[in-house]
């Protein structure tokens, strides 16, 4: 089960590549840089949220602990996969990356990753 889940993981990537060619090419020109990053980090949560509930559905996940376990690998790979590509293929420098992760002047960015953890559980919960 934890090995369809982690490949499953790959569709959440499909979903943010999605998601980000909406808003660079749909509102991102209507909004601030910030309002479409802001916008585009909910509308990825709520897609997120469909791909969780359609996998929980095919796949039932058998105990929390399970979904824990989905949780945390689905976190890690999302900040090493996030880490990597603003490093090595956007250019980002380490404190860059700190910043989208701030809260606190507006970067919504930090709910995606706590998102990819407890999102398993939150769908386990509405199995039974």
């Amino acid at each position: 089960m934890l090995l369809k889940y982690s490949f499953a993981w790959f569709g959440m990537m499909f979903l943010a590549i999605i998601n980000g060619t909406l808003r660079d090419f749909i509102y991102a020109t209507m909004v601030s840089e910030p309002a479409a990053h802001q916008i585009s980090t909910i509308t990825l949560i709520l897609l997120f949220a469909a791909w969780f509930r359609f996998l929980t559905l095919k796949w039932p996940i058998n105990s929390p602990v399970q979904a824990w376990k989905i949780g945390i690998i689905w976190l890690f790979a999302t900040l090493i996969f996030e880490t990597g590509m603003g490093l090595f293929l956007i250019g980002l420098n380490w404190s860059d990356i700190i910043q989208q992760y701030n809260l606190f002047s507006g970067n919504l960015w930090v709910l995606i990753p706590l998102w990819t953890f407890i999102g398993p559980r939150f769908f386990f919960s509405f199995q039974k």
